[in-house]
């Protein structure tokens, strides 16, 4: 007698691509997040090299004006210096703001993404549990037509 096939296999089929696609689905959303994160130490690294090379003009700007090496022109481009500099940190400050809110977003993306692997293998469980009591009842099924075989041909005949 042939083995009967789980009646089933399409469902589990089925369930298993659903599984494959959430898991492919969670590697993107992981991608996406790591670049997020990295845009954003990469925008905080700007933003630290600026201050200090903005520091660092300051310093020799203040160290000229105490010398009195500065006039009232070299002062005036000064202020224009220090307010572009200014401006360029809002600016990175705002681009700081924009990544962690864009890394946010792919974090919360990669939270999505795993809840959906979860609740995909969870109804690819289901099938699977379902699976073995069905190979289960099976097996006993087949036992039990093998002992009435047996029985049957160890039976003395009248």
């Amino acid at each position: 007698m042939r083995p009967s096939k789980y009646p089933l296999e399409t469902l589990a089929a089925q369930r298993q691509r659903q599984v494959d696609e959430a898991v492919k689905g969670l590697a993107s959303a992981v991608s996406a997040r790591e670049a997020a994160e990295r845009r954003r130490v990469a925008v905080g690294e700007q933003r630290v090299a600026h201050e200090a090379q903005a520091a660092g003009v300051r310093d020799a700007e203040r160290g000229a004006l105490e010398r009195g090496d500065l006039s009232a022109a070299d002062l005036a481009r000064a202020h224009a210096w220090q307010l572009r500099a200014e401006a360029e940190a809002a600016a990175i400050a705002a681009e700081e703001q924009r990544a962690r809110a864009a890394e946010a977003t792919a974090a919360d993306g990669q939270t999505r993404a795993q809840d959906q692997v979860a609740a995909r293998r969870a109804d690819a469980d289901v099938v699977a549990k379902d699976r073995a009591r069905w190979s289960d009842r099976e097996r006993k099924r087949a036992d039990a037509v093998e002992e009435d075989a047996a029985a049957e041909a160890f039976r003395p005949r009248r």
